[in-house]
């Protein structure tokens, strides 16, 4: 989460940056606060819902953690990527037709940049021991 909240201060950053010189002008400071707290608003919203994703997708598919620790990877990176891209695919679904190409691109990313984090968290995380206990190590 702490990841896609820095990701999305920088998305908002550069939204700011790369805007019109009268807006940032006008906005002063009050605009520069702005795009970097919804940045960091949608970032973090958006990796809680990866989270969430993965967790959900881990105990549905593998509730007593019988599976293989290659199953949980992939059930836990898949769920995340879900997850994080569902909010996108809903906003996409509201605004209608016209905007879809947007909140479409946006939930494609999200969705593969949380693919590639959610598989190298839980390759780090998950080791066995003694073939039949899980233990959870988060060495970062």
């Amino acid at each position: 989460m702490v990841v896609s909240a820095v990701l999305g201060i920088f998305c908002g950053l550069a939204l700011y940056l790369a805007g019109n010189a009268d807006y940032r002008a006008q906005a002063g400071w009050g605009g520069f606060v702005y795009w970097v707290i919804l940045g960091g608003g949608l970032g973090a919203g958006t990796g809680l819902a990866g989270v969430l994703g993965g967790v959900v997708g881990v105990v549905i598919w593998d509730r007593g953690l019988r599976r293989s620790s290659v199953a949980r990877i992939r059930i836990g990176t898949t769920g995340a990527a879900l997850g994080a891209a569902l909010p996108w695919v809903v906003v996409a679904v509201a605004v209608g037709p016209g905007w879809w190409p947007f909140p479409f691109g946006v939930a494609i990313l999200v969705a593969l940049v949380t693919a590639v984090l959610a598989r190298i968290i839980l390759s780090r995380a998950e080791r066995r021991q003694d073939g039949d206990v899980v233990e959870f190590r988060f060495n970062v």
